[in-house]
């Protein structure tokens, strides 16, 4: 695995916002380092503008 993208809204309905912290800790904690986390101002739903982000981000470390 090259590279981890995560993020999550601040105000899901679910409380995945908590879920994603923990994972972050948890990837962090056994040495993962290419790891980029953001929490943004939002809910769980309406959020395809964010897509291209993590694409982004993920395609960027798949280039050779």
């Amino acid at each position: 695995m090259k590279a981890v993208y995560i993020d999550a809204g601040t105000r899901d309905e679910a409380y995945l916002d908590l879920g994603a912290e923990a994972f972050r800790r948890a990837l962090t904690a056994v040495g993962v380092t290419d790891l980029r986390f953001e929490l943004f101002e939002a809910g769980h739903y309406g959020i395809e503008y964010r897509y291209p982000l993590g694409l982004q981000h993920l395609a960027e470390r798949l280039t050779p």
